[in-house]
C-alpha cells in the first residue's frame, strides 16, 4: 500500500497516480504530466512569481496541482470532461490548493490574452491516435486535430511580447513563428519558448 504524503511538494508519479480511480490511474503513462516534468515546466512559467498560468487539456488535472502546489501562480485548467474537472476539483480541495482552479469547456472559448503563460501537454493527439482512449467516444479526426492545432496558433500569436509556454511531447506544430525556443530538455520532449 502506497502511503500519500500530506504536500503535493514531496510526492513521486506513483504516489501521486494513486490518489486517482484506477481507470484514471492506467492512463497517466500516456496522458498525464509526470511530476517532475511538471516542477521543470513551472518554475519557467512562473519565474516572475505570481503569474496567471492556463494549462490547455488538464485532462485529470496532475500539472495544475503539482504546479500550485511548487509555485505562487495562478493556475487555471481547462477541460472538456466534465468527470476529470471533478476528479481535479476533488483533488485541489483534498490538499488546500486555493490557486488552482479547473473550468469544464472548451480552449477555443476562452481569451488567452488573460494568462501570462500556458502549458501544453499534446491535448490533441487524441484525435488522432486512440492508444490509451480517454473514453469510448474516441474516433481519429484528421480535421478537428488540425483545426484546433491551427486555432491555437493564432491565440498564441495575439498574446503579449514576454509571454512563456511550455510544451510536452508532439510536434509543437500548435507554436507559431512568434515564439521563440529558449531550451528543451527531457530529451528534446519539454519545450520552453517566448514570445519574441
Amino acid at each position: 500500500m502506497i502511503r500519500i504524503s500530506t504536500s503535493l511538494k514531496a510526492i513521486g508519479d506513483e504516489e501521486f497516480d494513486s490518489l486517482y480511480p484506477m481507470k484514471i490511474k492506467m492512463l497517466s503513462s500516456t496522458h498525464w504530466t509526470p511530476v517532475e516534468v511538471a516542477k521543470k515546466a513551472i518554475a519557467f512559467l512562473d519565474q516572475k512569481g505570481g503569474n496567471s498560468v492556463l494549462d490547455l487539456g488538464s485532462g485529470a488535472g496532475k500539472f495544475c496541482l503539482i504546479a500550485a502546489a511548487n509555485s505562487d501562480a495562478k493556475i487555471l485548467g481547462v477541460e472538456q470532461r466534465e468527470n476529470l474537472v471533478q476528479i481535479s476539483r476533488k483533488l485541489a480541495e483534498k490538499f488546500k490548493l486555493d490557486r488552482v482552479n479547473f473550468i469544464h469547456g472548451d480552449l477555443k472559448d476562452l481569451d488567452f490574452k488573460n494568462y501570462d503563460a500556458f502549458y501544453f501537454f499534446n491535448s490533441f493527439e487524441e484525435n488522432i491516435n486512440l492508444k490509451d482512449r480517454l473514453d469510448k467516444d474516441n474516433r481519429i479526426d484528421f480535421v478537428q486535430y488540425r483545426s484546433y492545432i491551427d486555432l491555437i496558433r493564432r491565440k498564441f500569436d495575439e498574446v503579449a511580447v514576454g509571454t512563456r509556454i511550455v510544451t510536452y511531447c508532439g510536434e509543437a506544430a500548435e507554436i507559431p513563428e512568434s515564439f521563440r525556443l529558449v531550451n528543451s530538455s527531457n530529451k528534446g520532449k519539454l519545450k520552453f519558448w517566448e514570445k519574441k
